[in-house]
């Protein structure tokens, strides 16, 4: 359950204590320690790495702050500003990821899965084109788009090739499952997904199937998406909470999906919570799924909630055996 450890008591007592949330992030012990706080205060069934979507882009020269989100150092919208990045050598530059996820794996439960993550191309780059001011409807990647895209696709190129030495990192030291989130996917329509992103993320997928590992694609706002969604290349697809299950299921017949109970319903009473969370799961019975919300979890979400819906899971799956 991306995010959730953000709600727990000992998380913000740490954040508080270390100041710079990126601190947190480079630092194994914490990093680790946060990693394995949703297992073992909300009994959830694996681990999702603590980083951050913009852990590859500090190390490819544009340094990234949070306050509280990510604010890149500078915009990349020209060619010159596409030269001051880099490649990679993950190893050397995100060393430190790889002993968080050893230590995590280290301390988990056989039974418990270790995921690992990364941020999808066009993702990052629209972030990156909105740069240290940030923005409210992040559309100067689609004006890039359109004005320059050459400098678009090589970003975009460089990103992509980031990302796969990123994600071949975490499962050296071992990630079990790797999960591409795009969440501002759903601002390009079908044409540009089928022009700057589609190629992209079946590079990726296609190297994450050599590495062995099954892996998950996450569309934020992406219905109009369908379609193409399972050309990406990923084992399984991660749908936010405006999609219907039950269409997907027959769109995607026989593809695993995750999702997508809407992360607003946990602000509803326990007893509400676990009313929707059964009614998600008499959705998808006998189908493959991974029960998850359809985005992350808001920082103020009541922690009650979020365990009721954790147990109604367990209970539901313990009903059906």
């Amino acid at each position: 359950m991306r995010q959730a450890g953000r709600i727990l008591e000992p998380y913000r007592r740490l954040k508080e204590e270390m100041g710079a949330l990126e601190q947190m992030f480079r630092n194994p012990e914490i990093a680790a320690r946060v990693t394995l706080m949703p297992v073992e205060m909300l009994g959830v069934d694996a681990a999702i790495l603590f980083a951050d979507i913009f852990t590859p882009v500090d190390a490819m020269g544009c340094e990234v702050t949070f306050a509280p989100g990510p604010i890149p150092a500078f915009a990349v919208r020209e060619p010159d500003d596409v030269a001051r990045l880099h490649d990679i050598d993950a190893e050397a530059n995100l060393g430190y990821v790889g002993e968080i996820l050893e230590a995590v794996r280290a301390q988990l439960p056989a039974t418990v899965a270790l995921i690992g993550f990364a941020g999808a191309p066009v993702t990052l780059a629209t972030y990156l084109a909105e740069g240290p001011s940030g923005g409210r409807e992040f559309t100067i990647f689609r004006r890039m788009l359109r004005r320059d895209p050459e400098t678009t696709h090589r970003l975009l190129d460089q990103l992509t090739s980031v990302c796969i030495d990123y994600l071949t990192l975490q499962t050296a030291h071992g990630a079990q499952a790797l999960q591409l989130f795009d969440t501002w996917i759903g601002s390009l329509s079908a044409a540009d997904f089928a022009e700057f992103s589609l190629p992209r993320l079946q590079r990726i997928f296609a190297v994450v199937r050599e590495l062995d590992v099954p892996s998950i694609y996450y569309a934020n706002n992406a219905a109009h998406l369908m379609p193409m969604l399972d050309q990406v290349g990923a084992d399984v697809l991660s749908l936010d909470w405006r999609i219907d299950l039950s269409k997907a299921f027959t769109r995607f017949d026989g593809k695993p999906l995750q999702g997508n109970l809407d992360p607003c319903a946990l602000f509803g009473s326990p007893k509400q919570v676990t009313a929707e969370t059964r009614n998600l799961l008499d959705g998808t019975q006998s189908r493959p799924h991974i029960v998850n919300l359809g985005h992350g979890v808001h920082p103020d979400t009541p922690i009650e909630a979020v365990q009721a819906m954790i147990d109604a899971t367990h209970s539901y799956k313990s009903d059906s055996e």
